[in-house]
């Protein structure tokens, strides 16, 4: 392909394709569902001319060459942009890929016992399970000459067990991610079987301020505050509260966070962000001061920085958020709680304006705590905190143990223990 018969003089072009293979078994109600395939392959070609800039995409192999002609035609009607696109980089040599491969029936097999594993725990249950593979092969090249490619394999397994006790419905789930499919089926089911067993008991709560740990599932959203108030774009448009304070202690001296999209076998890594910027590691809140923003190429300029690699198809986007664990074990941590809980599932605790730091959201999974230990699950209770005051003066401690959540943005978070966390109860 030679772009250049199409482009007019002064106009530049960015083609990305990508094809995604996939493959997934699932099970529902105890037996087995579907399973489903697909290989599906697209290409987005971005033209600039004259501070202008147009946007092609297809689904068709081998269309490179019509985006680009489509996108040629249509850029005198498009946006303005005046950043250039990526040119000729070093991108970090990552190995993303893992070699095994699992034929249909294979992952029927494995599926299929680990869900017979499950239903031995409780007769009453009702099991769900999925395995699904994705492989991505992506290449992005500009006129300005970047030209690199990656091919990627991530693997993920989980399930989710329904409970009926009388009016009480109970769910319990645990998903896991990884570059293959050698998952620890055991340790999930022993991690299952541990919920289940806690769950089962339902005990009261009164409305007050407790002790509150959250589960690293549970920590992306009381941190969204944080995240969000780091995002250039955010900084740019003036509505972070942010916007003037990197390098100022604001928050707790233990809170250190970071982002990396560069780390060799991860299933959460890739070698360059979707413009082409070399990812790699940023440090974005050291011992409590924030220090980096999340930035594109676009946003960087606008505010005179270097994009940090984590432009996104809808803006600037972290690519793997690591929060630094701390010195003791969760069991010691939940021996130090004479009345408080263990939240490890919420709904619409991602709802709201993340600038003001208020993140409330229902209880759907909260283990009550009672002089150090798990006594049962609360029911129709809700929680409020400010993450902005709870994290500079009401972090408690982190947990040394450190889980990747397998849904939203790739994270690697400890078990969070906050006080002062509003409990509201029927």
């Amino acid at each position: 392909m030679n772009p250049g018969n199409y482009l007019p003089a002064g106009a530049s072009y960015e083609l990305r394709t990508e094809r995604v293979r996939s493959s997934t078994v699932q099970f529902e109600g105890n037996r087995f569902e579907r399973i489903e395939s697909g290989d599906l392959i697209s290409q987005t070609v971005r033209v600039l001319h004259e501070g202008k800039l147009s946007k092609a995409g297809s689904s068709k192999p081998g269309s490179g060459e019509d985006l680009i002609r489509q996108a040629v035609e249509m850029v005198r009607y498009g946006s303005p942009h005046d950043v250039a696109f990526a040119g000729e980089a070093e991108v970090p040599r990552l190995n993303l890929s893992d070699d095994t491969e699992l034929s249909s029936g294979q992952m029927i097999e494995m599926m299929g016992g680990f869900v017979e594993e499950l239903r031995s725990l409780d007769d009453r249950l009702v099991v769900s399970a999925t395995l699904s593979s994705t492989v991505s092969d992506v290449s992005l090249e500009t006129s300005h000459g970047f030209d690199h490619s990656y091919h990627k394999s991530v693997w993920s397994c989980g399930a989710f067990m329904e409970l009926v006790q009388g009016d009480d419905l109970l769910n319990v789930y645990e998903y896991k991610a990884a570059l293959g499919p050698d998952f620890d089926l055991g340790k999930i089911k022993d991690t299952l079987s541990k919920k289940l067993e806690y769950a089962k008991n339902v005990v009261p709560i009164n409305a007050g301020a407790y002790p509150v740990i959250f589960s690293p599932a549970e920590v992306r959203y009381i941190i969204n505050p944080v995240v969000a108030s780091l995002n250039g774009l955010a900084v740019y448009r003036k509505v972070s509260p942010w916007c003037d304070k990197l390098g100022q202690e604001l928050l707790d001296t233990r809170f250190t966070l970071t982002d990396d999209g560069s780390l060799d076998r991860s299933w959460t890594s890739k070698p360059f962000d979707i413009e082409g910027t070399p990812t790699r590691r940023n440090v974005l809140v050291q011992n409590g001061r924030p220090c980096e923003l999340i930035l594109d190429r676009k946003v960087a300029a606008q505010l005179g920085k270097e994009s940090s690699g984590n432009a996104a198809a809808a803006g600037p986007a972290p690519n793997y958020l690591q929060l630094d664990a701390g010195n003791r074990t969760l069991e010691d941590i939940i021996r130090s709680i004479d009345c408080g809980l263990l939240i490890d599932g919420t709904m619409g605790a991602w709802s709201g304006n993340p600038y003001s730091g208020i993140v409330t959201g229902t209880i759907s999974m909260g283990l009550k705590i009672e002089k150090g230990r798990i006594t049962g699950r609360v029911k129709d209770c809700m929680f409020t905190i400010n993450a902005f005051e709870h994290f500079k003066k009401h972090l408690i401690d982190f947990s040394v143990e450190r889980e990747q959540p397998f849904s939203g943005i790739p994270s690697l978070f400890p078990y969070v223990l906050l006080d002062e966390v509003v409990i509201s109860a029927k």
